[in-house]
């Protein structure tokens, strides 16, 4: 009774490893990733990223946005989160965007009518008595940045041009369950489906702020990848600019990714919702792909990439500051 078992496996694993292969002559045949701002007369927007500060208050480099991905306190009482609030606000950056992590549970007004006991510190104040300052919170909700064009560096300082730049901000705190905590959904497809995010048509200019990764994408804790693949369903189909998260503090870091169809193929064989057949599919892109970039017929369908950035910060068993801060220009 053993055997078929040993047989799935084997071929499970020969599946992989072909799409692997197939994978690695797909990238190997695209162009130059796109990461950075297209104009190279314009000065680029410095975006600073950082994410689980858990009560910490690193030193921020200077940048046009900042980002706080979740986990802004340890045990999400009143006065960690008024601490941390006015933190942010004492920054420079003209434009401060947070979102809550599952440590941060007074935002959670529903987690705490369940779950009283987790009230830490005075119960009298609640999330509506915070002094929110210059931050902008987001909660399945977006918001649109507006920054003027500024002259390259080797011009004047001071010069700005006429034209805008615009970007679409979208922010959620929800994270999949693993033990009662803050902004936690059980992982279905429906939980997407309902949310913002879902309702966002794709667009150049967007970055979306989640506390949680996408399933394979610095998501990795121990041998465990800690991600959401439906989130994951949701940013193929987006392909933002660029993706900030934190929570698996142990994935800390940044990979440029071009999400194009040989990837989404690619990623759902990998999760197991595609099989031999998605497989024959994967190769007739890469093939295709390749065709067209020789020929140089049509438009590539992996002309950008997509900056994901695992911004946590503190890192080991006492949420010790290890990781520095991310910067991304775009």
């Amino acid at each position: 009774m053993q055997q078929p078992t040993i047989n799935i496996k084997t071929r499970c694993r020969r599946k992989l490893d072909l799409t692997t292969k197939l994978l690695n002559l797909h990238i190997s045949n695209l162009p130059a990733l796109s990461t950075s701002n297209e104009q190279p007369n314009e000065s680029p927007i410095r975006i600073v990223c950082v994410s689980d500060t858990h009560n910490h208050q690193p030193v921020l480099p200077p940048g046009d946005i900042l980002i706080h991905a979740g986990d802004l306190t340890e045990s999400g009482s009143f006065d960690e989160v008024q601490a941390g609030l006015d933190w942010l606000s004492s920054q420079s950056h003209p434009h401060k965007i947070l979102i809550a992590g599952n440590h941060d549970v007074l935002l959670d007004e529903i987690f705490l009518e369940r779950y009283p006991d987790r009230r830490y510190g005075e119960t009298t104040r609640t999330k509506a008595d915070l002094n929110w300052g210059s931050v902008t919170y987001l909660e399945d909700s977006t918001m649109t940045i507006t920054l003027p064009t500024r002259a390259a560096p080797h011009e004047p300082e001071g010069v700005t041009k006429g034209i805008e730049r615009r970007l679409t901000v979208y922010g959620s705190p929800y994270t999949p369950i693993y033990t009662p905590s803050a902004f936690q959904y059980h992982p279905s497809p429906e939980f997407w489906e309902n949310s913002k995010l879902a309702t966002l048509p794709p667009q150049d200019n967007l970055i979306v702020v989640t506390h949680g990764p996408p399933k394979f994408y610095l998501d990795r804790r121990d041998f465990h990848r800690a991600g959401c693949p439906y989130l994951l369903q949701e940013i193929t189909r987006l392909r933002p600019r660029l993706h900030v998260f934190g929570h698996i503090h142990a994935a800390h870091g940044r990979v440029d990714v071009v999400l194009d169809r040989v990837r989404e193929a690619y990623d759902d064989i990998r999760i197991g919702w595609g099989g031999w057949g998605t497989l024959a599919w994967m190769a007739v892109l890469v093939g295709w792909n390749k065709a067209k970039r020789v020929i140089g017929f049509g438009k590539s369908d992996a002309s950008k990439a997509t900056t994901f950035v695992n911004a946590s910060v503190v890192g080991g068993r006492q949420n010790e500051l290890t990781n520095d801060v991310v910067v991304i220009e775009l």
